[in-house]
């Protein structure tokens, strides 16, 4: 029998997928109709190798940030397109391509690719990313680093 005072009053969520980095798959990648009827996306699912999915969207855009993302993926995927295209000709070459992606959990539970701080989102499998907890080096260092400089040496 069915209790009816008993029954959710949220969606509730089935993701189980925390923070963190991950080893996935592109499981899935196909195009969506915006609902407001202007057009279509792209919809990428990750399937991460220790269970769960993460989704993430891709805009046919002039924004940076958005164009950023989709570059991110094609190398990622080790996908080199040339001229010009669609979201649909990315959709064909990333299926099944195996990738690495850091994982945050947005305000309603759901995993997406983080792009926050020193996370860049997504790599290529064969790249093996900064640990996402690393603290930045002062300036001086890094210049010191690449100019190659021998601190035995008399300034």
């Amino acid at each position: 029998m069915l209790n009816f005072n008993a029954l959710p009053q949220d969606k509730p969520n089935s993701n189980t997928v925390a923070d963190g980095r991950y080893e996935a798959v592109v499981y899935k990648a196909e195009m969506v109709n915006k609902k407001d009827g202007s057009g279509e996306y792209l919809n990428v699912s990750f399937k991460l190798d220790k269970g769960g999915f993460v989704n993430e969207n891709y805009f046919d855009s002039d924004k940076p940030f958005l164009q950023y993302k989709l570059g991110r993926l094609l190398k990622a995927c080790n996908v080199s397109l040339s001229g010009e295209g669609t979201l649909r000709d990315v959709a064909k070459v990333v299926k099944e391509k195996r990738v690495i992606i850091d994982v945050v959990v947005n305000d309603r539970g759901y995993g997406a690719l983080d792009y926050s701080g020193a996370n860049e989102g997504i790599y290529p499998i064969t790249a093996t990313p900064a640990p996402t907890a690393t603290v930045a080096m002062q300036p001086e260092v890094s210049q010191a680093i690449e100019a190659n400089v021998d601190f035995n040496e008399d300034f």
